[in-house]
């Protein structure tokens, strides 16, 4: 897991590489504007090859391409939607900071960068993707165990129909259910087991 640093000020590029370096980030990687982070995180490809990122430390004021415009191209890709996204601000700019968050931007930090907030930041913006994730993880898991119910509920109200029921006494009366819908059943379930006998007509034999 990485974090995109993207200024295009090289003097703050390095300042927010060394501090975060210095508190053991090690994968780094900083950009000198909005297109070289796209080409980072391959957002033409919808980021299928490109950097698996954490956090995005995103200068708001840049000449090409300014962060706000660069935060809403991001999170406009589904891959990108869970990605903490922090603004870089002047404190003179403190009018695109709504704007910003109407992109998509988690949080931001004030220019000049003091280091302890820098690491309370990245480090709230890393745990807040973590639990995220697993959210979504344990969301996923819960709907996948919710279709295996449903489809066994299913399964077995199939099976339960093809079992004749006398109308009068509600008994069961299996030895009349019928060949071609259990072939039917064992055809479009092979993973049904039965239990292991041999039938009257057989053991004559």
């Amino acid at each position: 897991m990485a974090i995109v640093i993207v200024d295009d000020s090289p003097d703050e590029r390095l300042l927010l590489h060394h501090i975060l370096k210095n508190a053991g980030y090690r994968d780094l990687i900083t950009v000198s504007s909005a297109r070289d982070a796209f080409l980072q995180l391959d957002l033409d490809h919808a980021g299928a090859n490109g950097v698996n990122a954490d956090v995005i430390l995103l200068d708001i004021k840049m000449p090409d391409m300014d962060g706000i415009e660069a935060c809403r191209r991001i999170k406009a890709i589904p891959a990108f939607a869970d990605i903490s996204i922090i603004i870089v601000t002047a404190r003179e700019q403190k009018d695109w900071l709504q704007a910003a968050f109407d992109a998509g931007a988690t949080d931001y930090i004030r220019k000049p960068v003091e280091q302890v907030e820098l690491l309370a930041r990245v480090k709230s913006a890393i745990k807040l993707k973590r639990e995220t994730e697993a959210r979504k993880s344990w969301e996923q898991e819960v709907a996948k165990t919710i279709d295996e119910l449903d489809r066994t509920l299913r399964d077995m109200a199939r099976l339960q129909q093809l079992i004749p029921v006398c109308r009068s006494c509600r008994k069961a009366h299996p030895e009349q259910i019928s060949e071609t819908a259990l072939n039917q059943y064992v055809q479009a379930h092979p993973e049904t087991t039965f239990q292991d006998l041999v039938c009257s007509t057989c053991s004559r034999t």
